[in-house]
């Protein structure tokens, strides 16, 4: 009967198996997303990313896959191109092991990087995500070109590290990924002032299908291409410049643009820009992040420094992502430079108390979360065990001002902010060592049971057996 079963309902059967539906909504974790807490070995707590849990999620997908398609050739051959959808790729050193096993039978081996990457985009026809997170400085023209030659109309999802020198290849290739849906663009270095664009300056792209675009580092002279490009699905849009600070893009242009339909936008740079307008220009956002260390525009002459957000109350903000805050609990590094420079520290936790004192359901009606999103400031908090005593009635009247509004006031976990990781109960040892007697009494119970009626047929465990749940303790993610 399994014999006579289409290949369709097989790989139905391998993708319900597999459980990778997450994977595949083709959607990049921004910065809102959630981490997780887990314990390391050594038994301290530390935080996993969105990105490191798609990579965990996609090792354990592969897992399962491998097994399908080691169980006979059959399976084999129906799920290799199940198997090969998505490649996440974070040790370059891997493809060269990777690629004698497609080529295996044909007789040829090359060891170099770039062809073992070339060749194994083409065995993959369906590609629908591709994520490396590392530069490919000399082999992205090829990589580039594998990409638009043997899966153009499948992919969804990229996700590359690009070299400051490569900004026109990468702009050849998006020319030729029209299917895009979401691209996620980290550029490791400025374009040096002499470089020039050539022929793909002219080119006015018509990305149809891009709905998500997040850029990360230097990318100011992409980003001014981007400009004049046609973007009419673009609903979600993540800059972040890290520590760079001259010469950024101007943004209210792009978002005079290309902002009238976006509903997640998070800018994350240094330079204090005018959120007020943003929001002007951006009437259908859920979802906004920005510096909390900024000071706003609108709390000048204020006789408390209060400003506002909004120049009018906005219809769909449900939740505000909160970047930055090192300083306002006063733990980790920040700390230290509290005590070197205590005046810098107060006028900036000064900012922070005038943004959050600006958020409220008058400015922001439909308002439900507001998220500290910064993991290393958690970490701190989970090191020094919550905000230090100076900085505990911050705390407090934060929480209260959400609380009071109905607003969850949550960490990067999307917990509630101060709920920290708790240690599991130490198991007393008398306990455990009286409870594996038991056991070994009721199997031995259980044996002379069997001896007694051996005659019988046994087909299950024998009543009163208790499984034990697993082999290792609960794992905390």
């Amino acid at each position: 009967m399994a014999a006579d079963l289409p290949a369709e309902v097989w790989l139905q059967i391998f993708h319900y198996a597999s459980d990778d539906d997450e994977l595949f909504d083709h959607a990049l974790p921004t910065s809102v997303a959630e981490s997780s807490w887990y314990k390391m070995i050594f038994g301290d707590w530390t935080l996993r990313s969105p990105n490191e849990g798609l990579n965990a999620m996609q090792r354990r997908s592969y897992a399962t896959k491998k097994a399908i398609m080691a169980t006979c050739r059959t399976w084999r051959q129906l799920g290799q191109e199940f198997m090969y959808r998505f490649l996440f790729i974070n040790d370059p050193t891997n493809l060269v092991r990777l690629r004698p096993l497609l080529d295996r039978g044909l007789g040829v081996s090359i060891d170099e990087l770039e062809r073992s990457l070339v060749s194994i985009i083409r065995r993959c026809p369906n590609l629908e995500i591709f994520i490396m997170d590392w530069p490919i400085r000399d082999s992205l023209l090829s990589v580039a070109n594998a990409l638009c030659k043997y899966c153009p109309t499948s992919l969804r999802t990229l996700h590359l590290n690009v070299p400051n020198s490569s900004l026109a290849k990468v702009i050849l290739i998006l020319d030729g990924l029209p299917a895009l849906t979401c691209l996620h663009l980290t550029f490791d270095a400025p374009t040096p002032d002499n470089f020039h664009l050539g022929a793909a300056a002219d080119l006015a792209l018509t990305l149809g299908s891009l709905e998500q675009l997040a850029l990360c580092g230097p990318f100011q002279d992409f980003f001014e291409q981007l400009m004049g490009w046609e973007l009419p699905a673009l609903r979600s849009l993540s800059l972040d410049f890290l520590s760079y600070r001259e010469d950024l893009p101007d943004i209210i242009e792009f978002l005079t643009q290309h902002g009238s339909a976006l509903t997640f936008l998070d800018i994350n740079c240094i330079p204090v820009l005018d959120i007020p307008t943003i929001l002007d220009l951006c009437p259908q956002l859920q979802t906004i992040a920005f510096n909390f260390d900024w000071r706003l525009d609108s709390a000048e002459g204020e006789a408390w420094g209060i400003g506002s957000l909004v120049n009018r109350p906005h219809a769909h903000i449900t939740t505000i992502g909160c970047h930055w805050l090192h300083h306002a609990f006063g733990v980790g590094d920040a700390a230290k430079y509290a005590a070197v420079d205590p005046l810098v520290t107060h006028i900036i936790r000064r900012r922070n108390d005038m943004n959050f004192s600006a958020i409220n359901k008058e400015s922001f009606p439909k308002l439900q979360r507001v998220r500290v999103l910064d993991r290393m400031l958690l970490r701190d908090l989970e090191a020094a065990d919550g905000p230090s005593p100076d900085c505990f009635e911050r705390w407090e009247r934060w929480w209260n001002q959400c609380a009071s509004q109905g607003v969850r006031l949550e960490d990067c976990t999307g917990a509630l902010l101060g709920t920290l990781p708790d240690d599991e109960p130490e198991v007393d040892e008398s306990e455990e060592e009286e409870e594996g007697r038991e056991d070994l009494r009721d199997l031995i119970r259980q044996c002379r049971e069997m001896t007694a009626t051996r005659d019988s047929p046994y087909y299950g465990y024998p009543p009163g057996y208790r499984r034990r749940s697993g082999a290792f303790g609960q794992q905390h993610t």
